[in-house]
């Protein structure tokens, strides 16, 4: 039995090596047989061998252990996402749900889905600079203002972006599922680094750089008082 839940500060293990997916089932041989002949996992190791009561499969880098007993009340979704023959272009692709026997939700989707770009609901916007400024918090240390409120029906978003303290940035691999994005480089500089695309860069003011959608990058370190606008479709 399930201890209850106690808040505790807990160290995370340093030796972590993989994750795994722990699913209940009541009928596990149909379950064990959905998952390897449909689904193409590989059977890892089952026990008891006797009368099989837990079960570990893998493929496409998720571990998964099945195990006998009541199905959740609630369904779990296991995503698997596959590369789109149509590259970026496959925002017409809709899920396929596979349901399995302990009521599990199988969803093929693209590994990268194309963003929905809504219709454009032009308005006339003036952002003055001496005018009363919001800057929001954002992510490693960024601070954020919107320049477009409304962002024109969600259309496109610009945000002049501020880091006041200069040095390392606090950032991370990442990347946007956008259509479009650009980063101007406006007062100071800032030293980025992009997936593949060699060795980590400057941006001076008055540089500006283009960012394919899915393209992994990060911010390294700026100079004291950086400001840069960026550009994005869709919001």
């Amino acid at each position: 039995m399930n201890k209850p839940f106690q808040p505790v500060d807990f160290p995370l293990p340093e030796n972590i090596e993989r994750s795994e997916l722990v699913l209940s089932c009541a009928q596990f041989n149909e379950n064990l047989q959905f998952f390897i002949d449909k689904l193409g996992f590989k059977l890892d190791s089952i026990s008891p061998a006797d009368n099989p009561r837990v079960a570990q499969v893998s493929a496409y880098g998720q571990c998964i252990q099945l195990q006998f007993g009541e199905d959740p009340e609630t369904p779990i979704t296991l995503r698997l996402l596959y590369q789109s023959a149509n590259g970026d272009d496959n925002e017409d692709e809709e899920e396929t749900i596979l349901i399995a026997p302990n009521g599990t939700c199988i969803a093929f989707a693209p590994a990268i889905e194309a963003p929905t770009v809504p219709a454009i609901c032009q308005s006339f916007v003036l952002s003055k600079k001496d005018s009363p400024l919001i800057w929001n918090d954002g992510r490693a240390g960024m601070s954020y203002r919107d320049l477009i409120p409304g962002r024109q029906g969600g259309r496109v978003i610009a945000s002049h972006i501020r880091i006041q303290q200069g040095g390392p940035v606090a950032d991370y691999n990442h990347y946007h599922n956008v259509r479009f994005q650009m980063i101007y480089c406006y007062k100071g500089w800032v030293r980025v680094v992009y997936q593949d695309q060699g060795a980590d860069f400057v941006l001076n003011p008055g540089d500006c750089v283009m960012q394919p959608t899915g393209i992994r990058h990060r911010v390294m370190a700026c100079s004291p008082g950086l400001e840069v606008v960026e550009i994005s479709c869709p919001a």
